[in-house]
C-alpha cells in the first residue's frame, strides 16, 4: 500500500541546499550512488560466506548505469544486499547522524567543496543535484518483498510495496534536470560524461560497472533489417584493478610502471616503487613511486603536489598535501584507507588523527626505503638525489622530527673530488687534527671551487662542502653539528686554522699592522663592521666575511630574488692578507694612498663574495686611474 511521509526536518533542510545548486561540482553526485552500490555488493558478498543462498551460484555482483535520452533519464542499478521497508524509510528518510546541526553548518559553508558530500553519510541525496525526482526500487537479498521509494524532494516521500523485477538489488532512477547552458559536462546522459566520471572517480571499484552502449556491427555481421542500425552492447567502464591491494609478488615490474604512469602523467619510468601495507590499530595500502626526473613544472609555484586519496577503492581527492611533508613532496601514488570516512573534506584531513598516523606511517616507511637504498645502491641513489636531492634537504630546516634520520641522507659536492660525499664519509675521511666539518655555500660550483676563502684550506689539504643550493644554509645551520662535530662556515668570521706556532706568529703582526687596520674602519666605517687581519687568505689580498650571528651575503642574495622585501643588510668583516705583497707595500704608502686601495679592495672582496658593487662606475675609475699612473712610470 502506497503511503506518503515526511522527511525528517534536517533533511527537507539539506535537500533544499542541495536543490538550489549549492554545490558546483554536481558530477560528485554519481560517485556516491556507485560507492553505495558498491557497499552493497560488499554485503551480499560477506553473508553469502556464511549463507550460500544470499548469493546464487553462477551470479556474478556487478553495477549498471542506463541511460534513456529521451526521457532524460540516468539509472544506477545492483545486485547488491537490497533494503527492506523499514531500511528504506529510515536510510532514506533520516540522517543517522547525531550532529545535524554541525551538518547543515558545514554544508552551508560548503560552496565548491564536493569532498564534504556524503561526508556525514548523506552521499544519496546529492542525487537531487541533479535530479527533479529521485525513484529507488529495492529488494533485500533473500526475500520477495520490492519497495519502491519515490520523492521530487518537496519535504515528503512516498513508498510503495512492489516486487523488484530483478530481484534482489538497487535501482536508483534520475529524472534528470535539464542541462545549465550549453555545458556539455552536465549531460550526465552522455556516453562520454559517463565513462570519463567512472574512470574518474570509482575505476578501482572491485565490481564491474557495466553500460550499455552503442556498437557498430560489421557489414558481414547486420542483416538487411539493419543494414542501417545499431545494436547494443555492455561495455565495462572501470579497470578494477586495485594494484596497491595484491601482494608484490603476484606484480611485474611492468604492471608497476604502467600504473606509474598512469597516475602520473609520465612517460618515462619510476627510479622506485614502495609498496606498503600498515596493519594493527590503523590499517591502509600505500602505492608509491619516485620519479626518474624532475616534472617540468617542478619548480612552479602553481605546480600541484600530493598524493591520490582512496577509501575503500573510491577516489576522494587528488594532490592530498597532508599525507607527506612537503619536503617528499617529490613523491607520487596513492594512498586507500578502510579507515577513514568517505569523502572526509580537505579541511577535516588537516585535524583527523588518523590522517597524522597515517603520515608519520608513510614519512617513516620513505625515509627507511631511502636509508635502504643509499647503503644497498648508491649510484641509483646518487641518481634520485640530482634530481629532488634539494627538496629532501628541506626536511632538516623545517622537520626537526626527522632531522636525525635525515642528515645520514644528504650528499654534497666538495673540493676533494667531483664525486658525491656524505657526512659520515667526510669525517671518515678527514685529517685527525680538523676541528671541523668545513662548508662554502654560493651560486655556482665553478664560483665556489675558485673562491679565495678555499685557499688556507686546500693548502692544509683539508676538504670542504661546497653547497649550491639555495636551501644549504639553512640546513647547514639547522644541523649545527654532526656526530658531534661542528659544521662551519669557511666565509664566517673565526676560521681556526693556524698552529699554535703561527698563532704566536700572527700575534706579532697583528701589533704591525694595527694602524693600517686603523686607517681602513675610519675610511669604510659605513661599509664594514670591522676591519682584521687573516690567516685564511694565501694568494688574495682580503675578503669580507660575515660575522657569526649576521646574515651572510649569500643568504641576503637569496632572500631578494625570492621578492623578499625590506631584507636587512649586515655589515661584514674585512680581512686582510699581512703576507700579501700588496698589503706590505700598503704599509709604506701615505694615508690617501692607503685609503684608495682600502676601496679598491673592498670592492674586490665584494666581487669575490659575489656581491653587486655599490659605486661601480667610480670602481672602474679608480682602476683606470691607477693603470694610467703606471703606464706613465
Amino acid at each position: 500500500m502506497k503511503q506518503t511521509q515526511a522527511f525528517q526536518a534536517e533533511i527537507k533542510q539539506l535537500l533544499d541546499l542541495m536543490i538550489h545548486s549549492l554545490y558546483s561540482h554536481k558530477e560528485i553526485f554519481l560517485r556516491e550512488l556507485i560507492s553505495n552500490a558498491s557497499d552493497a555488493c560488499d554485503k551480499r558478498k560477506f553473508l553469502s560466506l556464511t549463507d550460500e543462498k544470499m548469493l546464487p551460484a553462477g551470479m556474478d555482483l556487478e553495477i549498471q548505469l542506463e541511460v534513456d535520452k529521451e526521457k532524460k533519464l540516468l539509472r544506477i542499478i545492483d545486485n547488491g544486499i537490497g533494503m527492506s521497508h523499514e531500511e528504506v524509510t529510515k536510510n532514506l528518510g533520516t540522517i543517522a547522524h547525531s550532529g545535524t546541526k554541525e551538518l547543515l553548518k558545514h554544508v552551508q559553508e560548503a560552496k565548491d567543496r564536493p569532498e564534504l558530500i556524503g561526508q556525514f553519510g548523506v552521499g544519496f541525496y546529492s542525487a537531487f543535484m541533479v535530479a527533479d525526482k529521485v525513484t529507488v526500487h529495492t529488494q533485500k537479498a533473500g526475500t520477495t518483498e520490492g519497495v519502491l521509494w519515490e520523492s521530487t524532494g518537496d519535504g515528503t516521500f512516498t513508498t510503495d510495496a512492489i516486487p523488484r523485477p530483478h530481484g534482489a538489488g538497487t535501482t536508483i532512477t534520475l529524472h534528470l534536470k535539464p542541462m545549465d547552458g550549453e555545458d556539455e559536462s552536465q549531460d550526465f546522459t552522455a556516453e562520454w560524461t559517463l565513462k570519463g566520471l567512472v574512470k574518474k572517480y570509482s575505476d578501482f571499484i572491485r565490481y564491474p560497472i557495466k553500460m550499455k552502449v552503442e556498437k557498430p556491427k560489421t557489414e558481414d555481421e547486420k542483416t538487411d533489417k539493419e543494414k542501417n542500425t545499431e545494436t547494443n552492447e555492455f561495455e565495462v567502464l572501470n579497470s578494477q584493478k586495485a594494484l596497491w591491494l595484491k601482494s608484490p609478488s603476484e606484480i611485474k615490474d611492468e604492471e608497476y610502471k604502467e600504473f606509474y604512469q598512469q597516475i602520473a602523467h609520465d612517460w618515462q619510468s619510476p627510479l622506485k616503487t614502495i609498496h606498503y601495507k600498515a596493519e594493527g590499530t590503523l590499517e591502509f595500502h600505500a602505492l608509491l613511486f619516485i620519479p626518474s626526473k624532475q616534472p617540468w613544472n617542478y619548480y612552479s609555484r602553481d605546480s600541484e603536489y600530493g598524493l591520490n586519496l582512496y577509501v575503500k577503492r573510491v577516489f576522494i581527492m587528488n594532490d592530498c598535501k597532508d599525507l607527506l611533508p612537503p619536503y617528499l613532496r617529490f613523491v607520487r601514488g596513492l594512498v586507500d584507507s578502510s579507515d577513514l570516512s568517505l569523502n572526509v573534506s580537505r579541511e577535516m584531513l588537516q585535524h583527523d588523527r588518523q590522517v597524522g598516523a597515517i603520515r608519520k606511517s608513510l614519512t617513516s616507511k620513505v625515509l627507511n626505503t631511502l636509508k635502504d637504498w643509499i647503503q644497498k645502491n648508491r649510484s641509483e641513489y646518487e641518481t634520485f638525489w640530482a634530481e629532488f636531492g634539494p627538496t629532501l634537504k628541506e626536511g632538516v630546516a623545517n622537520d626537526p622530527t626527522t632531522k636525525e634520520k635525515l642528515q645520514d641522507l644528504l650528499l654534497f659536492k666538495s673540493t676533494a673530488s667531483e664525486q658525491w660525499i656524505s657526512l659520515d664519509e667526510y669525517i671518515q675521511q678527514k685529517p685527525e687534527e680538523q676541528k671541523a666539518i668545513y662548508y662554502l655555500a654560493g651560486e655556482n660550483l665553478t664560483q665556489l671551487q675558485a673562491s679565495p676563502y678555499l685557499e688556507k684550506l686546500k693548502k692544509k689539504g683539508y676538504n670542504v662542502l661546497l653547497c649550491v643550493d639555495p636551501v644549504d644554509e639553512w640546513v647547514t645551520k639547522s644541523l649545527n653539528q654532526y656526530k658531534d662535530i661542528k659544521l662551519q662556515s669557511v666565509a664566517e668570521e673565526n676560521l681556526d686554522l693556524s698552529s699554535e706556532d703561527e698563532k704566536k706568529e700572527f700575534k706579532g703582526l697583528e701589533e704591525r699592522f694595527q694602524p693600517l687596520l686603523q686607517t681602513i674602519k675610519g675610511h669604510l666605517e659605513k661599509h664594514l663592521q670591522d676591519v682584521r687581519i687573516t690567516d685564511r687568505l694565501t694568494d688574495t689580498p682580503a675578503c669580507l666575511v660575515s660575522s657569526s650571528n649576521g646574515m651572510s651575503a649569500h643568504m641576503e642574495h637569496i632572500l631578494a630574488k625570492l621578492g623578499k622585501e625590506d631584507v636587512p643588510h649586515s655589515k661584514r668583516i674585512l680581512e686582510i692578507n699581512p703576507k700579501h705583497p700588496l698589503i706590505e707595500r700598503m704599509l709604506l704608502c701615505q694615508d690617501q694612498t692607503q685609503k684608495l686601495w682600502a676601496e679598491l679592495l673592498y670592492n674586490q672582496a665584494l666581487l669575490f663574495e659575489g656581491s653587486p658593487l655599490p659605486e661601480p662606475h667610480q670602481f672602474a675609475k679608480s682602476i683606470n686611474d691607477l693603470m694610467m699612473k703606471q703606464a706613465s712610470l
